[in-house]
């Protein structure tokens, strides 16, 4: 049986989007994966061996060459048929290291990039870390059409990628991400929310790149009662609720959930008003609990959303399209409704987990 190692920095992105994937690849193949973990579980079935990896997410000159070591004995003593790298700094630190050990097949997959939205030298040497993991990979996978575009147009990789399926890493579980009006009644219930509000919602990481501010900024502005709230999800990373929400009584803040299935029931309104994302998994998500999105114009979200069809794009970093877009909802809920709707198809054709994860196996069968 050949094995594969996928390799990535931090547990929580194989939690997170690799266990449809290593459950169905683990029936044909021998799956091991290599992570840097402390005492996070990993509770992924279908993989054989769990191996720890000193790869951390930031750039630390001397201890990503000690981590590059490491990975290439690691690899030169395990000898895998292949390899899969997904974040960059796992791409960076393993598709060299692959290179080195003369393993066979290294695969990358690209899911956005810090550096779109930088300038200056950071900027180029961000670009410069992506082209090394594409020189150093034997094939390379996108997980959007937009995105591919992108990094083709910047030199980062050439024609000879792929997008499986339609896009997306793992693609949503529309068993999982199901509408639940008994879900959306008691976690409603819960927040102290009236049956008449209408609800945004935000769920990811806080952080200025996300476009927070912007949105909590764009939210305030409403002066007109619709009944309007604005519910944030998610680690504050960068101490920005802290200081934005005291103004506004409108505005719920809950720092993590581990079951974005069952709050995301709660809202209206999906909101992603981010500066840059590889895809935007979670406008897919909330398209599959029919609900309209608001995003913002940029590549990585292209794919997602289907303008004025599963929801409105606004421009982004502008305060004032985001204003736009919001009153557009508060003043249109019917139609609101039918383009969460119409998301729901959109995710049932195009990025259910089954259609993507199938596209994962082919896609090894023919390589192995």
């Amino acid at each position: 049986m050949k094995k594969i190692c996928f390799i990535v920095s931090s547990p929580m992105t194989a939690n997170v989007f690799l266990k449809p994937i290593i459950f169905k690849l683990s029936e044909k193949y021998n799956i091991h994966l290599a992570c840097n973990f402390e005492d996070e579980i990993l509770k992924i079935n279908g993989i054989n061996k769990i191996h720890k990896l000193p790869i951390g997410r930031r750039i630390s000159v001397v201890k990503d060459i000690e981590s590059l070591i490491k990975t290439y004995l690691f690899l030169k003593k395990n000898r895998f048929d292949a390899i899969h790298s997904i974040t960059p700094k796992a791409g960076l630190i393993s598709m060299i290291a692959g290179l080195l050990s003369k393993t066979p097949i290294r695969i990358h997959t690209f899911t956005g990039q810090v550096w779109a939205n930088k300038s200056g030298i950071s900027r180029q040497i961000l670009k410069q870390i992506d082209k090394l993991i594409s020189i150093s990979s034997t094939h390379i996978l996108v997980d959007g059409e937009s995105q591919r575009e992108f990094l083709i147009n910047n030199k980062i990789i050439d024609q000879n990628t792929t997008v499986l399926a339609n896009g997306s890493i793992s693609g949503v579980s529309l068993k999982r991400f199901e509408q639940s009006e008994t879900i959306r009644k008691s976690i409603r219930n819960k927040l102290g929310l009236k049956d008449n509000d209408w609800v945004f919602m935000f769920l990811g990481r806080i952080t200025y790149d996300k476009g927070i501010t912007d949105l909590l900024n764009a939210f305030t502005a409403i002066k007109e009662n619709y009944n309007q709230k604005l519910i944030i999800v998610g680690p504050d990373e960068e101490g920005i609720i802290s200081s934005l929400t005291k103004r506004e009584k409108n505005i719920i803040y809950m720092p993590f959930t581990d079951k974005p299935e069952e709050i995301l029931q709660a809202c209206d309104t999906f909101c992603l008003p981010s500066y840059r994302e590889g895809f935007g998994l979670s406008v897919l998500e909330a398209s599959a609990l029919s609900k309209p999105i608001i995003c913002s114009d940029i590549y990585g979200l292209k794919d997602t959303v289907i303008e004025n069809k599963t929801g409105v794009k606004h421009i982004v970093k502008n305060i004032d399209s985001i204003h736009e877009r919001l009153i557009f909802a508060l003043a249109n809920k019917k139609l609101m409704k039918e383009m969460g709707l119409n998301g729901r198809k959109y995710v049932q054709e195009n990025f259910s987990e089954k259609i993507v994860v199938n596209a994962w196996v082919s896609f090894y069968d023919n390589l192995l």
